[in-house]
């Protein structure tokens, strides 16, 4: 997507004019680029305090300048129409797609217009320094955040965050898995973004899992509370329950669970399916499946191979193929820790009829 359709997209949303297909379309602009969800914020935070120092003549030229983008953006490349009169007053929520879209495009790196002598009085953003912590395929990792929370993370992961939390901001971006013990700040918020749901919790322990490419993004409730706000709707959130989860899917079907959850609840939330559904600790030695990952294990309860495929990849840093098809959709149990992935396949084995073969870093099934 190139960076004139994102600034409209984003002034868009942020007037409150974005169409549900707009709000899919950023929806995956955001999954495939998490940092543009630092350029929403930026939007938020400049709605909620417009650019001060600029004069009247300067404001309005900025804003019939974007107005005539948007203008022009929304008439498939029709001429602009002449700017109004500089006395002429728009209403303030027009202002505000206005600079949205001269904020977007200069975060993005593209100027709305070149040659103005207005763009040198505008001050230079300062650098945030900022952190990155990744978990390459088959190893997890722990850090402890500059507040004094926790944070592990599973294998094929990524977390970034500004190095200090600076002005007592507490936000992170996550690609993966990761589960948190958050230190309790009620007034400093702390926030996840993913792409597809943005958490927020003041003093909480839960998991999140959203990888890139999968259909579901969970977020599993311990103790505490969160609330799950939605990308692209803005009016809508979900206040999960201690030992509750929510499962999230943007594909067009329907939300692949297993068949051991129990007492599940569905409903239509915009564009997306969203499940909420109680937390089942194994009743013999009551691990808790969607956290296990933290104490090295790996469990599994009737899970499609096909899921729990991409599961073993990421766990074991190898690739796995299905010469045949048909044994994706058999459902698998399991609990390992510390055993080898021949191991693995072998006990997986005795449960199902397929057979496999280990070649380098690759399992061919058939």
């Amino acid at each position: 997507m190139d960076q004139d359709r994102i600034g409209i997209l984003l002034a868009k949303l942020l007037a409150g004019e974005a169409t549900l297909p707009e709000q899919k379309e950023l929806e995956s602009a955001f999954r495939d680029d998490p940092s543009l969800r630092e350029t929403w914020n930026a939007l938020k935070a400049l709605k909620a305090s417009p650019p001060a120092g600029l004069s009247a003549e300067e404001e309005q030229k900025m804003l019939e300048r974007g107005l005539q983008r948007l203008d022009f953006s929304r008439e498939n490349h029709a001429p602009a129409p002449t700017p109004a009169p500089a006395t002429r007053r728009f209403p303030s929520y027009r202002w505000m797609v206005a600079a949205a879209i001269l904020f977007a495009l200069v975060v993005a790196g593209a100027m709305l217009y070149s040659g103005s002598s207005n763009s040198s009085n505008l001050p230079p953003a300062a650098p945030v320094a900022s952190k990155e912590l990744v978990s390459k395929y088959g190893s997890r990792s722990y850090i402890e955040l500059p507040d004094g929370s926790k944070l592990w993370l599973n294998a094929g992961s990524k977390v970034q965050y500004a190095a200090a939390f600076a002005g007592g901001k507490r936000e992170l971006t996550l690609s993966g898995e990761a589960y948190f013990e958050v230190k309790h700040d009620p007034a400093h918020p702390f926030i996840i973004h993913t792409g597809r749901l943005d958490v927020r919790v003041l003093g909480t322990t839960f998991n999140i899992k959203a990888y890139p490419g999968d259909s579901l993004t969970e977020t599993t409730l311990i103790r505490g509370k969160v609330e799950v706000d939605f990308a692209g709707d803005t009016h809508s959130a979900i206040i999960l329950k201690p030992s509750e989860k929510l499962i999230v899917s943007t594909a067009t079907g329907q939300p692949a669970l297993s068949s051991s959850t129990q007492a599940a609840r569905e409903k239509e939330q915009g564009a997306q399916k969203v499940i909420t559904a109680p937390i089942v600790p194994d009743p013999i030695d009551g691990t808790i499946e969607e956290t296990s990952w933290v104490e090295n294990k790996l469990v599994f309860r009737k899970e499609p191979f096909a899921q729990l495929a991409l599961k073993l990849e990421r766990w074991y840093n190898v690739k796995i193929r299905f010469d045949n098809e048909n044994y994706k959709m058999d459902e698998l149990t399991g609990t390992f820790r510390d055993q080898h992935i021949d191991e693995v396949m072998h006990a997986l084995q005795l449960t199902s009829d397929f057979h496999y073969r280990i070649s380098g870093d690759t399992i061919h099934i058939w």
